[in-house]
């Protein structure tokens, strides 16, 4: 038995290539180290991509597709205000959103069958996928300089990241960005761990590093050392720690973005990709204190109905979302950085005897913004009682394919994206 650090590996045949191999993963300081080590890319001109995921589903009524003229069991209890877009109306639950539509496009048609709580759809474009779509596009266009090219903030989605594509390619997950001091756990040493002792961990793996170089030069081992040399400087850099300190930013800007998870996380994720990260995911989940209910699932029953998109929902995106807009554009990253807002579906078109909405797949509204997405447009109409597209259905799959194309992948072009498109065409209105 040969131990290093705390994991202990049989040796049964003497100090072998495959021992090598196994010894070249260990996690130095309990790194895992290859999910820092994404293929390196270089060219900044390729959009980076803010992925946020409404988990629960929001209803398009309460939201970007209000129906004001309709009955009371159709609209629902609140009415419309006008944005400053001439013609275009959103829910006057957004009065924020209603003032940046010249930065954003409304899609509200996007269709599918898929009634689950779950982010696969959504996230991978396939019911029962695992590869993210800012994996799948991390995976091509590599990181830019010392931060982590692909960063989910929020709660955890098992079973979602680097998927198929392996751990190299899952996220760095901050699970609340909130706090004072933004903890990552994928690069905190464990407790046990103390400064003496990292450092002769350190030093044990840059001494079997040597060995294994005179003895082998294998070019998979030395991609899995410049693997070790990344996390080491994620860790290390100043950089990276700077980019997570929401600290550094005026009080006045962290108050507009709103003083909560969402809010902080959209603020963080500005400061992520404008310090070099490529791909953010942003998850909603509510704050402390909150009930297990505090997602944008309204059916009312058991859980509360309607209501709480006025009190909770509503005013925690309003503030989150426009703030991030108006920030990404007035410091001219909106332009090459393409904005997603979507649940996994939408809400049935009449409010349920408890003053709720149901589940309904069928019809949906969603923003997109920057990276050439259109601006102060809407994509689709809906039918008058906005269940089912009247005019340009997006179906799943051709949103998809058309996120891809914002961000300058191309499955025509590119085989190694064509198991994670399918069958999707490009939107042509949002190009």
């Amino acid at each position: 038995m040969i131990e290093l650090g705390e994991r202990w590996v049989r040796n049964c045949e003497g100090l072998t290539r495959r021992n090598m191999l196994t010894l070249g993963g260990i996690g130095a300081l309990g790194l895992t180290l290859d999910r820092a080590a994404a293929s390196p890319g270089t060219a900044k001109q390729h959009p980076n991509c803010i992925f946020v995921f409404l988990h629960g589903g929001p209803s398009q009524f309460e939201t970007f597709d209000p129906k004001p003229e309709q009955t009371a069991d159709i609209r629902g209890p609140y009415g419309a205000i006008e944005t400053n877009i001439s013609g275009i109306r959103i829910s006057e639950l957004l009065p924020l959103m209603s003032r940046q539509a010249h930065r954003y496009a409304i899609v509200r048609t996007v269709t599918h069958r898929l009634d689950v709580h779950s982010p696969k759809h959504i996230l991978t474009g396939l019911p029962n996928g695992d590869t993210t779509i800012c994996a799948v596009a991390t995976m091509v266009r590599g990181a830019r300089g010392t931060l982590p090219p692909f960063v989910r903030l929020g709660n955890q989605m098992p079973g979602l990241g680097g998927g198929r594509l392996g751990a190299a390619f899952d996220p760095v997950h901050v699970p609340d960005p909130s706090q004072p001091k933004v903890v990552l756990p994928d690069f905190e040493p464990p407790k046990q761990v103390t400064g003496p002792r990292q450092s002769r961990r350190l030093r044990l793996i840059e001494e079997m590093n040597g060995f294994r170089r005179a003895a082998d030069s294998d070019p998979i081992l030395a991609e899995r050392d410049a693997s070790y040399q990344k996390a080491v400087s994620i860790l290390t850099s100043e950089e990276v720690h700077r980019a997570f300190d929401l600290q550094r930013e005026p009080t006045a800007l962290r108050d507009a973005y709103g003083a909560n998870k969402f809010g902080q996380s959209c603020l963080l994720a500005r400061r992520l990709i404008e310090a070099g990260s490529r791909f953010v995911e942003i998850k909603w989940f509510g704050d402390a204190g909150a009930t297990a209910y505090d997602a944008w699932d309204l059916h009312g029953a058991e859980l509360p109905g309607l209501q709480r998109m006025e009190t909770q929902l509503c005013p925690r995106f309003d503030h989150g979302m426009s703030t991030l807009l108006r920030d990404l554009d007035e410091r001219g990253l909106l332009d090459n950085t393409l904005v997603v807002a979507i649940g996994e579906f939408g809400r049935t078109p009449r409010v349920n005897k408890w003053g709720g909405r149901d589940h309904w797949p069928a019809c949906q509204s969603i923003l997109m913004a920057g990276a050439g997405v259109p601006r102060g447009v809407v994509i689709g109409e809906s039918d008058l009682q906005g269940a089912y597209p009247a005019s340009r259905p997006v179906p799943l799959a051709d949103f998809i394919t058309t996120v891809y194309h914002r961000l300058g992948l191309n499955a025509n072009l590119d085989d190694r994206l064509r198991p994670f498109v399918g069958s999707g065409q490009i939107v042509p209105d949002l190009v």
